[in-house]
């Protein structure tokens, strides 16, 4: 079968889309601050886009200007604002928790769209894209590379939009059984 240039821009878009990580909570030592710092220093290696809110101690604050200074084209901090907590998150495939987050945050997240990826034991289950379940990407809390498997996999999982909204149904039927 001969391919038309019909289907050639949609594949052209798959290619250029990066995929986009947000973190919300205050990048602290008790927050997991150095899994997570090295984790963003490794997704902006692939040329993930990370957004981060700047709030945090001051050695989180430090790494994260250096990400700045490694990654300028797909590493970005913003005032920590309501409003740019909500760009963030419009703007994220998937938004971390390196720890069990707030119900309210949880929800603003699952409602906005973006997929958690988070601890496990945080009460949304760790997708399988074979069996079609589960409603977030889990991780053990405190390991950096359980983390970055987390995010590779979402990634991954982003590509086939099939998965992709399959897991965001996962997550909306998951909200609404609450």
């Amino acid at each position: 079968m001969i391919t038309t240039d019909k289907n050639i821009p949609s594949v052209k878009k798959t290619i250029k889309t990066k995929f986009r990580i947000g973190v919300l909570t205050p990048i602290t030592k008790d927050g997991g601050a150095d899994v997570l710092c090295t984790a963003m220093k490794a997704m902006c290696s692939l040329g993930f886009q990370v957004s981060v809110l700047a709030e945090g101690d001051e050695s989180a604050q430090n790494l994260c200007f250096d990400c700045a200074e490694k990654f300028p084209r797909v590493f970005s901090m913003l005032e920590s604002l309501p409003d740019n907590k909500v760009k963030i998150v419009s703007k994220s495939d998937v938004v971390v928790f390196v720890t069990r987050p707030e119900k309210e945050e949880l929800d603003f997240v699952i409602q906005s769209g973006a997929v958690p990826v988070l601890p496990e034991g945080c009460g949304l289950s760790n997708f399988d894209a074979q069996s079609e379940m589960g409603s977030a990407f889990t991780f053990e809390a405190g390991n950096l590379w359980s983390l970055v498997a987390a995010l590779i996999r979402a990634s991954e999982n982003r590509r086939f939009s099939w998965d992709w909204k399959t897991i965001q149904q996962n997550l909306a039927d998951f909200k609404k059984n609450k």
